[in-house]
């Protein structure tokens, strides 16, 4: 049986993940009781009123990113139920290009790869070590959330006969390592995010080629690889530094036969 549910809980378990603010303020208000309140608020959370900060030059851009990676994922979902476009392309791509390597199980890797061969040559890019880590991270944490459960919740037969096809998880993870290397070194040349998105582009072929896929798994997959990165980098909150690290205290505890440790973090 088909859990459509489970489309919902991903979207929700996103927002709760993925989405923070980034800087308290409060403002003086004129209202007595407000005021009493704010302070006993504040007494138990110091961070207690937040507003979005969009200081961050990926939050000042708009729509503008989505619109490539909503259009893509479209795309692929039309191909999704286009059952006779997308048979047919997959048995010309096995009559003329087949293809049963499994260069694409290594080649997704390869734009995360770079980026940290990159910076172990000296080539900097746009974060330091903690905060570049942690967004590689989190992209591919999302992105898996999102292809799961839409794996399990569409149960696309793949053309090669086994299960859970739409969208692609090769594809996906490629595309969002693809375009974490734009992000992270775009600035500098165009060239690496040519690369990083031709290697990408690379193994959504061959995955079609190699028919663990339909053309609309691999286009959806793109699409989702993208808007997965892109979603992070808009929440990011950047403080993977060692100026914040600092800021992490780890206290014992017991608790009768209990025993750990406890993490704080100070705003």
């Amino acid at each position: 049986m088909k859990q459509k549910p489970i489309f919902l809980l991903t979207t929700l378990l996103l927002l709760i993940l993925f989405c923070s603010t980034v800087t308290s303020a409060t403002e003086p208000v004129k209202n007595e009781k407000l005021n009493s309140h704010l302070t006993i608020f504040n007494t138990l959370h110091n961070d207690s009123i937040h507003r979005l900060n969009f200081r961050y030059a990926d939050r000042r851009r708009g729509l503008k990113p989505y619109i490539a990676p909503a259009l893509i994922i479209s795309a692929g979902t039309a191909l999704h139920f286009s059952t006779d476009a997308k048979k047919n392309f997959q048995d010309w791509v096995q009559n003329n290009f087949a293809y049963s390597g499994s260069i694409d199980d290594y080649i997704q890797y390869a734009p995360v790869v770079a980026v940290y061969g990159l910076n172990a040559f000296g080539i900097k890019g746009k974060n330091n070590f903690g905060n570049r880590t942690a967004l590689a991270l989190k992209s591919f944490l999302l992105n898996d959330l999102i292809v799961s459960g839409l794996k399990r919740w569409t149960d696309e037969t793949r053309p090669n006969g086994t299960p859970h096809s739409f969208p692609s998880g090769h594809t996906s993870f490629a595309f969002a390592m693809a375009q974490f290397m734009h992000h992270e070194y775009g600035d500098l040349s165009v060239w690496y995010s040519i690369g990083a998105y031709s290697c990408a582009t690379a193994v959504g072929v061959m995955r079609v080629a190699k028919n663990a896929h339909w053309i609309s798994d691999v286009v959806a997959g793109a699409g989702i690889g993208i808007l997965s990165t892109e979603l992070v980098y808009l929440t990011h909150l950047y403080k993977w530094d060692c100026a914040h690290i600092k800021n992490f205290d780890i206290f014992p505890f017991k608790v009768g036969k209990q025993k750990g440790v406890t993490l704080v973090y100070n705003f």
